[in-house]
């Protein structure tokens, strides 16, 4: 089952995606570093790294599993997003927009890639 997650798109859309996340963090209010910008920024940075992880598994089962924890922490991010509109609706609505809409689309890839594995999402 190891195979080079480099060559793995999903990896890739989602390695931007958390770059895409962290630049937005940092113009949260100073009162969310340690909270809401902080929260973004691991989950963000936990889908590439469960991808990366997951590839390198012995079997479908083990990746599936891994792919599940980055589905789960990019819905995660997603939410964040929902809260920053709500919280801080001066925020740029179109970068959270395009964010939302990203984190939306990747986290559909990853599904896709989970059923592709022939597993059953088990959450």
């Amino acid at each position: 089952m190891t195979q080079d997650y480099h060559q793995l798109e999903v990896w890739n859309r989602t390695m931007d995606y958390a770059v895409s996340v962290y630049k937005f963090a940092i113009g949260l209010p100073a009162e969310e570093k340690y909270n809401l910008a902080s929260q973004l920024r691991r989950a963000a940075a936990s889908a590439p790294l469960n991808i990366a992880e997951g590839s390198g598994s012995a079997t479908n089962v083990e990746f599936a599993r891994f792919l599940g924890y980055a589905y789960r922490s990019l819905k995660e991010v997603i939410t964040g997003l929902e809260l920053c509109q709500r919280l801080y609706p001066s925020s740029d609505e179109r970068v959270l927009l395009s964010l939302i809409d990203e984190g939306n689309q990747i986290s559909k890839m990853v599904y896709s890639l989970i059923r592709k594995l022939g597993e059953t999402p088990q959450w």
